[in-house]
């Protein structure tokens, strides 16, 4: 019996512990999106040494992608905070207020439905990345088959897993 809740014990600190991590790894900084001038995040590159070169601050514009500090870096527009690059799809502001950790760090993309329901923040808190759920009735609404997302006070449904 003791080996059993052991066991439990640490699977139950395991997935605290990851989730914990998981929530503050996706903390964009407001200036990554140059004031909402670029949207739909699709890559965060950690690049330390890169500072030397940028300071703390550089939007660099587009650039079409290829190796970059030892990874493969994606097309689309690049801006600078140290120590992390980011790249995002779009250039403009879009066409909803979409909060970074929306995407899970552009792990998603396609938005096809924002569905406002603030009494799920009781169950999943600020973050929750749900995954695939077929859709059906949620929060008094016909939630679409997608990539399910929650940030406070909405659920952000996608089309596209990368």
């Amino acid at each position: 019996m003791k080996k059993i809740w052991v066991v439990l014990f640490s699977y139950l600190f395991l997935t605290f512990s990851l989730n914990a991590q998981s929530d503050q790894s996706i903390e964009i900084p407001n200036r990554a999106s140059v004031g909402g001038k670029y949207s739909e995040l699709k890559q965060i590159l950690k690049c330390r040494k890169d500072r030397e070169q940028y300071g703390r601050f550089k939007e660099f514009g587009y650039w079409g992608g290829g190796s970059w500090c030892g990874k493969q870096g994606k097309g689309g527009y690049w801006v600078w905070v140290s120590p992390n690059w980011y790249v995002w799809a779009k250039k403009g502001k879009p066409k909803y207020n979409i909060p970074p950790k929306a995407t899970v760090n552009g792990k998603y993309s396609g938005l096809k439905q924002i569905l406002s329901c603030k009494p799920d923040r009781a169950k999943y808190g600020n973050f929750k990345e749900f995954g695939y759920w077929e859709g059906g009735r949620w929060c008094g609404n016909q939630g679409k088959a997608g990539y399910w997302v929650w940030v406070y006070p909405s659920w952000y449904v996608w089309k596209n897993k990368h």
